[in-house]
């Protein structure tokens, strides 16, 4: 490493001190005339530019250095080098070089720099304010796949806002996201709503395009190609380097700067690695004033040519996208681009995407409900230093997993993730016993139970509580509603003291039609021991109200919807809820050209062996169903849980004694009995169809895969199919599922496979593997549905989203609520509510939403409390029109699929 710090100090010297040799390198290139001879081709390109620059053609030269929190090196020793290799010297030349300028990619960046260096803050303000400096607009460079939509969004709060709040006023517009090969759908609008207009991104065909969203909303996007391509021009010799830079100002003249009278330009960045060879950084200069001292060329046959090509300028990023959208008209796409990488997060990395799926879930529902105990009392303190504390930890992870020193970084990323889903748990609860303890519970009833829904719209769900949080001895315990009527309720791993009392157990209902954002109040009392109720033998046929199931190898074998009919599995290979395992060669990212699929060999499944299922739990809830059963280098738990009130299958996954075998994967089974299906599944505020919403063409550069086939996929909450008149959707603990069979074995079928586990490991040479060994667990839910993922959909976030419960809340003098109330709604199932929190200022509250359906609705919002004014408001809070209210509530047009924010007052 020290032998890599002195090169690196070196280079950066060269960097900035070989102006004065370049003319003299450019000298020994020509004759005694100032005529520099090249080869015939690249005499008619230099021709070329001449004709099509006309002498009022510009380069803008961007500057900086892409950088993973890690990757290189561990995130503290990655925090020395961009400190000592970068910015300290970068400043440095913006003191000593007036035209000198520089982007830094990340405001995470900035903010480690100045923890490190606080009297360097008004010297990166007066470089901002100059325009010398910019910053991108995001907190980190992330998998944008790999997170909620309000986790997306807030990379914008600490980022964009953070820099307007800390810089006085610093107004960053534009978004790098320099080496993933991914885009989410929504993430142009994100970015627009933030006042977010320009994008740089790469592993793509080079270019520029209006990149929108299915809502109109778009963003300004350049791809090089590659980051590395300018780089690589200047790797080359200097004639070389001059033919190929010479293509490139063609290519940008001839496909852009279509317009008359706009000055025009053309894009050079060189965004390099600290680990890169050096040679081609220190020739940075050299090179430039050999073009620009370019002004005789002769060909082979001895034909001369004065040209005047176009003069290298150092820009800011912004810069160059502020022009070229002047001169040139840009082309349009929309859709997502699936992330070829995605194997790195979810599936080589678990335990910390299981945690930072949970506080995707956690923050948010916290935030609702201390906004909720705000319109109770107006004086309570809200906590925003410790939310803001969770939600810096919850998106600090970036694209950068693995690499040099890996294992540290990908422990650092899971600490983070573990954090976040602390404090939003921590946060949450504090929330919902404040707002209990405020209920007017009549403990004349019983113990009272408050049960929480962070949703927006009404839902009707399980609810289990922990029997040893109820006060008293008991023997049994029934539920009542609020209005005195027993519930059916199911108790369950009863433990009991030597009194023959409860000690410990659980006990679930079902909460039916909890408001949205709100609560509803149940009663617990004391009752005769009640037998648990018994079923004749269990042959590996199950029926309720809802469902015919047949268990076979491995998993359910036949799944027969009585509502309608159908059956809803084709288990000719695999049967539902199977585990199989195959070889998962690969890595997590890399300069590979597609996803790399895993492969059929030592190939092995639960339904290889004898399944030896038995019912462990009965009652008029639920019916569990258990088996367990070694498999390749792993044990299988499986429960399945077939509610019988409501229409729900949980399977609850354990795979055990995972030992850690490199390259192997796991993957959970559901085989439905439709063909040409339309499979559907949740990203960051928004649905993808496959085959309808991703990219029409493939993305180019190395990548020509078309996007609609890209497969393995990244979801948020849920995977859907639909076909032959009926449909499914099934919750999702994990990052990634397939939706193609891999394994040949299951024709004719739609084989959904939530991907549980992959052991890779990390592209770098020096990189670590992601063995993952230990034990690990898994859920999804599933239902049947009329054909169409909004049928099925508020189904997949519910699971994913339980109901809270507060037991025997203390009740606070004068409380006044009602048993059963919501704070806010929405009238409109098409439009969910993803955030009510205090505004980062402190004024007021706000409240985001999407609509879903691509339909433009007009909704109304209520709330607990009347409204004295409301805003519209940007991504990140800045007003920009008012919003008519009457009493507590008030109406707002909602475009198709748009994301929006308001400000409300009370």
């Amino acid at each position: 490493m020290k032998k890599q710090i002195n090169m690196w100090s070196k280079s950066i010297l060269l960097l900035f001190s070989v102006c004065m040799l370049a003319t003299a390198n450019v000298a020994a290139q020509t004759n005694n005339a100032g005529v520099l001879k090249v080869s015939n081709s690249t005499f008619n390109l230099l021709k070329e530019v001449k004709e099509l620059s006309a002498g009022r053609a510009s380069i803008y030269l961007t500057i900086t250095t892409h950088q993973d929190l890690a990757w290189c090196n561990s995130i503290e020793k990655c925090k020395i080098d961009r400190d000592t290799l970068w910015l300290t010297p970068f400043i440095k030349r913006l003191r000593e070089s007036p035209s000198f300028q520089m982007d830094i990619e990340q405001s995470s960046i900035v903010k480690e720099y100045i923890n490190r260096h606080p009297d360097e803050k008004d010297t990166l303000l007066n470089y901002m304010k100059e325009g010398r400096i910019l910053v991108g607009a995001a907190f980190t460079q992330v998998y944008e796949d790999m997170y909620s939509g309000e986790s997306l969004a807030r990379q914008f709060y600490f980022g964009k806002k953070w820099l307007k709040d800390n810089f006085n006023n610093y107004n960053p517009t534009v978004y790098y996201n320099s080496d993933v090969p991914g885009r989410s759908l929504q993430m142009p609008q994100l970015m627009a709503k933030a006042g977010v207009d320009g994008m740089f991104f790469s592993r793509f065909e080079r270019g520029l395009y209006n990149w929108f969203s299915p809502d109109g909303s778009f963003v300004t996007a350049y791809s090089p190609g590659h980051y590395i391509d300018f780089y690589n021009i200047l790797a080359e010799d200097d004639t070389a380097a001059l033919a190929s830079m010479a293509e490139e100002v063609v290519y940008w003249l001839k496909n852009y700067n279509n317009k008359a009278s706009a000055q025009k330009v053309i894009p050079a960045v060189l965004n390099y690695e600290f680990m890169w060879g050096q040679k081609p950084v220190q020739n940075l200069y050299p090179f430039i004033n050999f073009w620009n001292n370019v002004s005789t060329v002769e060909n082979e046959n001895g034909e001369r040519l004065p040209v005047t090509l176009p003069r290298f300028h150092f820009a800011t990023f912004d810069k160059f996208i502020k022009n070229i959208k002047e001169s040139s008209t840009i082309p349009g796409i929309i859709g997502e681009r699936p992330n070829e990488w995605i194997y790195i997060h979810g599936p080589s990395h678990h335990w910390a995407l299981s945690a930072s799926r949970e506080a995707d879930v956690l923050l948010p529902a916290a935030e609702k409900f201390w906004s909720s105990d705000k319109m109770i009392d107006n004086t309570i303190s809200y906590p925003k230093e410790q939310f803001l504390q969770a939600w810096e930890s919850k998106i600090y992870p970036d694209h950068g997993w693995g690499g040099k020193d890996g294992q540290s970084t990908d422990d650092t990323f899971l600490a983070k993730f573990e954090e976040a889903k602390e404090k939003g748990g921590n946060l949450l609860n504090e929330a919902i016993q404040k707002i209990a303890s405020q209920i007017n519970t009549n403990t004349a009833r019983g113990i009272p139970v408050v049960v929480f829904n962070s949703l927006s719209w009404d839902r009707t769900d399980p609810v289990t509580i922990p029997l040893g949080s109820i006060p008293g001895s008991h023997s049994s315990v029934g539920v009542y509603n609020s209005e005195g009527k027993l519930l059916p309720s199911q108790i369950s791993d009863v433990v009991l003291d030597k009194n023959g009392y409860i000690d410990k157990g659980k006990i679930t209902f079902i909460a039916g039609l909890v408001p949205s954002v709100g609560y509803d109040t149940y009663y617990l009392r004391p009752m005769d021991k009640v037998e648990p109720g018994k079923r004749m033998s269990f042959d590996k046929e199950f029926d309720n109200r809802f469902y015919h199931i047949s268990f076979g190898k491995g998993g359910i074998e036949k799944l027969i919807d009585k509502s309608s009919g159908k059956e809803v599995l084709k288990s000719n290979g695999l049967t539902a809820g199977e585990i199989f395992t195959l070889k998962s060669e690969g890595t997590g990212a890399g300069e590979f050209d597609a996803i790399q699929q895993p492969t059929m060999v030592d190939f092995d499944k639960t339904g290889n062996y004898d399944t030896e299922w038995s019912v462990i739990e009965d009652g008029p809830i639920y019916t569990t169903f258990k088996y367990r059963q070694p498999i390749r280098n792993a044990v299988v738990e499986e429960f399945i849980k077939v509610y019988n009130t409501i229409k729900r299958i949980d399977f609850n996954i354990a795979l055990k004694n995972w030992d850690g075998t490199l390259y192997r994967e796991y993957r959970l089974a559901l085989p439905l009995n439709i063909t040409n299906s339309r499979v559907s599944y949740e990203v960051p505020y928004g649905v993808v169809n496959i085959g309808e919403d991703e990219l029409r063409k493939p993305a180019g550069q190395i990548y020509q895969t078309l996007p609609e086939k890209i497969h393995p996929r990244s979801l948020e909450n849920w995977m859907s199919a639909s076909g032959k008149g009926f449909g499914v959707t099934m919750s999702s603990s994990v990052a990634a599922f397939d939706f193609m069979d891999v394994t040949g074995i299951a024709p004719n079928s739609t084989l959904l496979q939530p991907i549980l586990l992959a052991s890779r490991k990390s592209c770098h040479s020096e990189g670590n593997e992601y063995l993952q060994t230990g034990d690990h667990y898994y859920s999804f839910s599933l239902t049947t549905h009329a054909p169409g993922w909004d049928n099925g959909f508020q189904f997949g976030r519910q699971a994913n989203e339980t109901l809270e419960a507060v037991v025997d809340p203390v009740r606070t003098n004068g409380a006044k609520l009602t048993e059963k109330g919501s704070f806010v709604s929405v009238n409109k199932k098409n439009v969910i509510i993803t955030a009510m929190k205090q505004a980062e200022d402190g004024d007021g509250i706000i409240l985001r939403f999407f609509e879903i359906e691509g339909k433009d609705t007009d909704v109304e919002f209520r709330f607990k409390k009347s409204l004295k004014k409301a805003y519209k408001t940007n991504l990140i809070e800045e007003v920009s029109s008012e919003i008519p209210v009457t009493e507590n509530y008030l109406k707002f047009s909602v475009k198709h699929n748009s994301i929006e924010t308001i400000r409300v007052y009370w």
